[in-house]
């Protein structure tokens, strides 16, 4: 068992010094090796999820991480950094499975940190893990396993299990199916279009190794709200791209639910709704592998919390503070050489917790999105879905009760809508 402190990460091409050649001497120029490029074919943003009911101790988690590119290695990185304890991994595999979630034969592999499939996540740290030969193609989809032996509860993570399975008690690692804990599953999917019960805990990213002979793939970042993270609109539009760009790109969901980009975590959150969108995209989207496009749509809840979501009301955003700080976000990405594109804010229902000048203001945002923002494209992602005969709001057949987050409909609209040609 090994305690981790700190990034791992492998030599990727080492060689001998070179050495002087003799004057007059005859050089062969040869066309160099293909070298190893790490591409990042999954992600997720972490927060503090201690609040979650749910515990994983004694449990084994699986993460599902749908493939959209070739390579002959994976490695995955690991985070504890929402946490002020150590937490334990009893056992790691990683594998391929099938469409209906069972591990593929003969493809589940050991995961190993520092060579050992039990290791300890220090604290407020990210780790890589050892490189594992495992040949992923277009159309896969990665599974990983982690098994948490101890009592402690397990508290970063993303709490929106699209890509999680959460078992029964014990190590079921290597068991095909997994056993899992169905009366929460189900109890939460009879209200949601989603798993709360399953949250995907300490991964945050699977990284695909890759030959850089084959072209450059497009990474894309998705770097927004729960209106991100629920995948209402993410996976349709994920889907889309991979149908139409097999083996060419890759989409990392960064979406945590309540984030502002402004100010963090409301109190009653206790820290769910994560770090400020200014604050987390250094570490959250900036160091992403092979990024090449981030799409930038935060700011519904800088205006939706602020005096009635457990924000004060001074925390309220204006458009001067919000072009500020998107610009900073914008610049960042830029110096990095990534397309940024910026998504309007949704239309969202106005009544007691969003009244019409908060609606005035987000049109007002959306106007400087749409004519000064510095961005490279932007998205109307609520114009498939917007009333337009009350002129406010989304259409009732495309929301979800709350009218503030688009409903499984409302999703495929958006994501239908979207010009692919932008991720060409």
């Amino acid at each position: 068992m090994r305690f981790c402190r700190g990034r791992f990460a492998a030599p990727w091409y080492t060689g001998d010094k070179p050495r002087a050649t003799p004057p007059g001497a005859f050089h062969t120029i040869t066309r160099r090796p293909p070298m190893p490029r790490r591409v990042c074919t999954f992600a997720v943003a972490h927060t503090d999820i201690s609040a979650q009911p749910f515990n994983n101790a004694a449990r084994t988690v699986r993460i599902f991480a749908p493939n959209n590119l070739s390579g002959s290695a994976v490695y995955v990185k690991f985070s504890n950094y929402y946490s002020d304890a150590p937490v334990w991994v009893g056992n790691a595999t990683i594998g391929l499975a099938d469409a209906k979630g069972r591990l593929v034969p003969d493809t589940v592999r050991p995961l190993t940190v520092h060579g050992d499939t039990s290791f300890a996540l220090v604290p407020q740290r990210d780790v890589f893990s050892d490189r594992v030969a495992l040949p992923v193609q277009p159309g896969c989809t990665i599974a990983v396993s982690l098994y948490y032996p101890g009592g402690e509860k397990v508290t970063s993570g993303n709490f929106v299990g699209i890509f999680a399975n959460r078992s029964v008690k014990g190590d079921h690692c290597d068991a095909p199916a997994l056993p899992k804990a169905r009366l929460w599953t189900d109890l939460s999917k009879s209200v949601l279009p989603w798993d709360i019960s399953s949250a995907t805990t300490t991964l945050s990213e699977v990284i695909v190794e890759q030959d850089d002979a084959l072209p450059a793939p497009r990474v894309v970042a998705m770097f927004g709200d729960s209106i991100m993270q629920q995948g209402a609109w993410v996976t349709p539009f994920t889907a889309r791209l991979y149908e139409h760009f097999r083996g060419g790109v890759s989409v990392c969901n960064l979406g945590i639910g309540g984030n502002r980009l402004l100010y963090g975590a409301t109190p009653a959150s206790r820290g769910m709704y994560g770090h400020a969108g200014i604050e987390r995209y250094r570490y959250d989207l900036l160091p992403i592998e092979g990024l090449t496009h981030a799409v930038f749509a935060l700011g519904t809840n800088d205006l939706g919390h602020p005096g009635t979501g457990g924000a004060p009301e001074e925390e309220l955003i204006t458009v001067d503070q919000y072009a500020a700080a998107a610009r900073t976000i914008a610049d960042a990405l830029h110096k990095q050489g990534v397309k940024v594109y910026a998504g309007l804010i949704l239309p969202r229902e106005v009544n007691h917790l969003f009244p019409p000048e908060r609606e005035a203001l987000r049109r007002a945002i959306n106007r400087w999105i749409a004519e000064e923002g510095p961005f490279d494209a932007v998205l109307d992602l609520g114009a498939p879905i917007a009333d337009t005969d009350d002129g406010v709001g989304m259409k009732k057949e495309f929301a979800l009760p709350d009218g503030l987050h688009p409903n499984l409909a409302g999703g495929r609209a958006i994501a239908e809508a979207i010009d692919l040609s932008l991720f060409a």
